[in-house]
């Protein structure tokens, strides 16, 4: 799955998974770096989802805001 594809709640079900691999003090150098570097990966992926989210929030509190009816004189 690319980064493209992937959902906020995978990435972190996914963040989650790697974290439990590198808790295991048998890991692989090999491994780990590969590791590492998709959970990199994941994090971009969950912020970019956040930053999205939180502009697609602020535009509906703006919409509510300018649409909001004006208080009786």
């Amino acid at each position: 799955m690319s980064n493209d594809d992937i959902g906020y709640a995978d990435a972190m079900t996914e963040l989650d998974s790697i974290l439990a691999e590198l808790d295991d003090d048998a890991i692989d150098i090999d491994v780990l770096s590969e590791r590492v570097e998709r959970a990199a990966q994941l994090i971009a992926v969950c912020r970019s989802r956040i930053a999205a989210a939180q502009q697609r929030v602020a535009a509906i509190v703006e919409d509510l805001d300018t649409t909001a009816p004006s208080p009786p004189d």
